[in-house]
């Protein structure tokens, strides 16, 4: 067996390629989108094929309103790496953002094939076929979302509305009820949402007396 040498220039350009990652992820968590995206381009001029960072680059863009750029890196992302799961559901989040909830859904799809136990894609996949009006499937994946995972908040309000347009009254107040208990001081919005629709709920089945 013959001894490969290691390229200088092949480890510089990955230790820059590092630099540059860490320091547009840390302007992305910061919701810096527009000065991440410089980084998170040069990165992928010394690695154009990292699926990765063209994914990162997607949700950054669609961050900062370009949805159509947003949708070509996402693409790029999974022609380089089909596996890529989590492109899968970010795709997923801008297909359903733009009101393309049956695509939305085929991408969370492809996304559950790959990773089934990620209890945030069966929560967007469950608020996407709400947005279809697909109520029962909707409320089964919110379930398995809670399943998964019962401290996501987000999940029991959607089985809340679900049971709601089903009306299963009830059902739609423990969900709603569990929500609150769980819901985070960013959610305070649909936490007063939800206890104005618990309010108008237990009207509605007499558990509080309408005089």
């Amino acid at each position: 067996m013959v001894p490969i040498m290691n390229n200088p220039e092949d480890e510089k350009n990955k230790g820059e390629e590092i630099a540059l990652l860490k320091e547009g992820k840390q302007l992305f968590s910061q919701g810096n989108y527009k000065s991440a995206l410089l980084y998170f381009d040069q990165a992928l001029e010394l690695d154009p094929d990292n699926g990765k960072i063209w994914d990162i680059r997607g949700v950054a863009l669609s961050r900062v309103g370009l949805q159509d750029e947003a949708q070509e890196s996402f693409e790029v992302a999974l022609d380089l790496e089909p596996d890529n799961a989590r492109a899968w559901s970010n795709l997923g989040v801008l297909y359903a953002s733009q009101a393309r909830f049956e695509e939305a859904v085929n991408s969370f799809d492809h996304s559950l094939e790959l990773e089934a136990n990620n209890d945030e894609v069966w929560n967007n996949r469950g608020s996407a076929l709400f947005g279809m009006k697909k109520y029962k499937e909707a409320l089964e994946s919110f379930t398995r979302a809670t399943e998964i995972n019962p401290a996501n908040a987000q999940a029991w309000a959607g089985k809340g509305s679900a049971h709601n347009f089903m009306d299963e009254y009830y059902e739609a107040i423990e969900s709603l009820e569990k929500f609150i208990e769980l819901a985070s001081s960013t959610l305070s919005p649909q936490v007063e949402e939800a206890w104005a629709l618990i309010f108008e709920l237990k009207m509605k089945t007499g558990l509080i007396d309408k005089k």
